[in-house]
């Protein structure tokens, strides 16, 4: 299976047969010759059109109203004659001069002299030390004297050059650096033309330009005229703005190397990074995406700039929301936490872009509680409403608040209101035009459509998507979770086949693209079909199937960031095999459960089991469970406080708070808590939390260590376990009994 991010790209046109080529290039120098491009291009329209749309393009976007009101002749014959230019030896143009040695002694140098010569492109200059020519001479004859050959031998230099420019003219799709070319040339043509060339002259004409192709839908000529106005802030918005049609176009990165190489400030090279980072993620290069986020946090980082901080930390968030929801939540962490550095803590006296960047960070934070089944959502997004509902945010800003709080209705249940929020942010995606987004809305649509059975919606909204990926680039997150929700819409039908088909098609997307948490659910919903075509069929290989996703589906996903998903896979088989059919597939949860799900679900089990008769010791140990359970989340929470006291050296401001907390639970641990919270403090310079635990139950349960035994827990030498052991010793840790292989290591009494 094909790997490359060309996977998510339009198919290449074919390049014309070079015979076709040439016949065609015959016509146009003929046509140019005898003054008659004219008529030519009105007899052969199929070729006119094809010219237009490779080549004619680039040209007339680039000498914008230089060429508006010229006939299409116009454009031809400059394209002609720039075309003769690029087959130069030194790559120059026909403008620039030609030495003497090229003309009268370089044979590499004929065929393209033969060509401008002999259709009008170049005159033949006098050289009468070596030919006199006379006036009306033909171009043929000169060069033949010039050259000191023979008629023949003229025409196969002339037959040469023909097809080295056929061969050009049929390059399609034209390489990036021709199209960069032509465009150079036809705003040479243009400025050839004008009474003023200043450089004051030249921008203000750029940035009219700029303006007229975004106007005309040509984002590539936009971006093209507002490099060469040197604006290079107007170059970002639209790089951001037409993210979606650049990334379509190889020219793209040509023009961003262009203008980052004319960028000053920390913040233009910041943000031209950024816009890479973008293009780099429509083409599903994630790779080459990340590599741009983290040179911008190390530009970010040096400048130590809080705000810039703040914006690549959400950037990095968005790359690893579908590859690791924990590292997405902690740079959105950060990024909000830089944020508030940066000046939100006066709110009405911050600039309003710190403010956008922070509610779309408090978003991005909600889209990720909403992904976990989390209500904690929900407190994110009204306080990203009410931001919004006091400061002029931007349209891009509200339709991600709408997309989210549809996802968040959709989880809690309420349709109607679901599809209320997400149509609001469809239509402010469309108002600002911005495609990438309304393809995410529109998949994001067709899955809401098809919990609500309106499957005709569904999968109209789907197949919107897919029918757009046919001609564009499309970010290969969205083309992989559009597949899943047409197979929801199948699902949902009990149409089993189509749904396996699809959600195998977004398998295959998200394991090229490392997109590890799409691929969890479809390796889910490939288990669930699965098991249902099992229930139907009784074939013990459908069971075999619906096993082998579930597990994958469990080894695949970030467990630690969603306990939730692992506990609804290894259940997906006795639910789905089990009594009853109705089974809820994403509904948010209650706010303990989802902050602490493992836990959570224990003291359930433990409560159902307390509900039933049963013998005092199965009670007294349902409770002592629960007892446990909760005193687990206590002590997460105070893992939590701690970490984020130690981040923000907050430690004296909660010493008391610490203090009393100790109090309380040195009240009801028992001795080993007591010893395990003793252990952590004084190991913490010698093994690491996970391996002082690993020591702890190994002294339980056996009640004694000797020096390998805890060498193969730590993975340390035998040298160092003894200095170890030693110093545990005289830190009262441990008691040391016994001498030489005998020696052993206990708890104190």
């Amino acid at each position: 299976m094909e790997t490359s991010a060309d996977t998510f790209a339009p198919p290449r046109p074919r390049p014309p047969p070079l015979r076709v080529a040439e016949a065609v290039v015959e016509g146009l120098l003929a046509a140019h010759k005898a003054g008659t491009l004219d008529e030519w291009l009105t007899r052969h329209r199929r070729l006119a059109r094809w010219l237009a749309r490779h080549w004619l393009r680039p040209l007339q976007g680039a000498a914008g109203e230089g060429l508006a009101t010229a006939h299409a002749a116009a454009a031809v014959a400059l394209l002609l004659r720039w075309a003769v230019g690029q087959l130069r030896p030194d790559r120059g143009t026909l403008g620039e001069p030609i030495p003497r040695e090229a003309w009268l002694d370089r044979t590499s140098w004929r065929p393209v002299l033969a060509l401008a010569c002999q259709f009008g492109f170049a005159p033949v200059p006098a050289f009468r030390d070596r030919y006199r020519g006379h006036a009306e001479e033909p171009a043929a004859s000169h060069l033949c004297g010039l050259w000191s050959v023979g008629a023949s031998t003229y025409y196969r230099y002339l037959d040469k050059g023909k097809r080295a420019l056929a061969q050009l003219l049929r390059e399609v799709p034209v390489p990036a650096e021709r199209r960069l070319a032509l465009r150079r040339a036809a705003s040479e043509f243009v400025w050839q033309q004008s009474e003023s060339a200043s450089a004051d002259d030249r921008c203000a004409w750029h940035a009219r330009q700029a303006a007229a192709a975004q106007a005309a839908d040509d984002s590539v000529a936009a971006l093209w005229h507002l490099a060469q106005a040197g604006d290079i802030a107007g170059f970002i918005r639209a790089l951001q703005r037409h993210s979606v049609e650049l990334a379509n176009d190889a020219e793209t990165d040509g023009l961003v190397d262009l203008v980052a190489s004319a960028a000053q400030g920390a913040r233009e090279r910041f943000d031209l990074l950024l816009a890479r980072g973008s293009l780099a993620r429509m083409r599903g290069d994630a790779a080459r995406e990340q590599a741009h986020y983290e040179q911008a946090l190390r530009l970010a980082a040096d400048a130590d700039d809080a705000l810039l901080l703040g914006i690549v930390y959400g950037a990095l968030g968005k790359f690893h929301e579908p590859r690791d929801l924990d590292r997405a939540f902690a740079y959105y962490q950060d990024s909000t936490d830089c944020l508030r550095r940066s000046g939100l803590g006066d709110e009405e006296g911050t600039a309003v872009e710190a403010i956008e960047e922070y509610v779309t960070t408090l978003v991005r934070l909600a889209w990720l509680y909403v992904l976990r089944n989390d209500p904690r959502a929900k407190a994110l997004l009204e306080r990203a409403q009410g931001l919004c509902a006091r400061h002029p945010l931007s349209a891009t800003t509200q339709a991600m608040l709408a997309q989210t709080w549809g996802e968040c209705l959709r989880r809690a249940g309420d349709l109607p209101r679901a599809l209320e929020h997400k149509h609001r942010a469809l239509l402010l995606y469309e108002r600002i035009d911005d495609r990438q987004a309304i393809l995410k809305t529109c998949s994001n649509l067709s899955l809401v459509y098809g919990e609500a059975k309106d499957f005709a919606r569904a999968s109209e909204y789907a197949r919107r998507v897919l029918a757009l990926a046919d001609t564009m680039t499309v970010e290969p997150e969205i083309l992989a979770s559009t597949h899943m929700n047409l197979g929801v819409a199948c699902f949902w039908q009990a149409d089993y086949a189509q749904a396996r088909q699809e959600y195998q098609r977004a398998l295959d997307i998200a394991m090229r693209q490392r997109l590890h948490r799409v691929a969890g659910l479809a390796h889910y919903n490939l288990a669930e079909v699965a098991y249902l075509q099992f229930k139907q069929s009784a074939d013990p290989q459908d069971e075999a199937r619906g096993d082998a996703h579930a597990a994958a589906a469990v080894a695949i996903w970030p467990h630690e960031s969603d306990p939730t998903h692992t506990e609804a896979t290894k259940r997906l088989k006795r639910d789905i095999l089990g009594p009853g059919d109705e089974r809820a597939r994403d509904r948010l949860l209650p706010a303990e459960a989802a902050a602490h799900y493992a836990e959570i679900a224990e003291v359930q089990r433990q409560r159902d089991l307390l509900t039933l008769p049963g013998a005092p010791q199965a009670h007294v140990r349902a409770h002592l469970a629960i007892a446990q359970a909760y005193l687990a989340i206590a002590m997460k929470e105070r893992e939590a406080a701690l970490a984020l006291i130690d981040r923000h050296a907050l430690g004296d401001g909660f010493a008391a708070d610490l203090d009393a907390l100790r109090t309380t639970f040195e009240r009801t641990l028992t001795r080993e808590q007591k010893l395990a919270a003793q252990w952590r403090d004084a190991t913490a310079d010698l093994i690491s939390a996970q391996r002082c635990a690993a020591v702890l139950e190994q002294l339980f349960r056996a009640g004694s260590l000797n020096k390998s035994g805890y060498a193969e827990l730590c993975a340390l030498s035998p040298a160092t376990a003894s200095k170890h052991l030693v110093t545990l010793a005289e830190r009262g840790l441990l008691v040391q009994t016994g001498k030489g292989p005998a020696t052993r290591y206990t708890l104190p009494a």
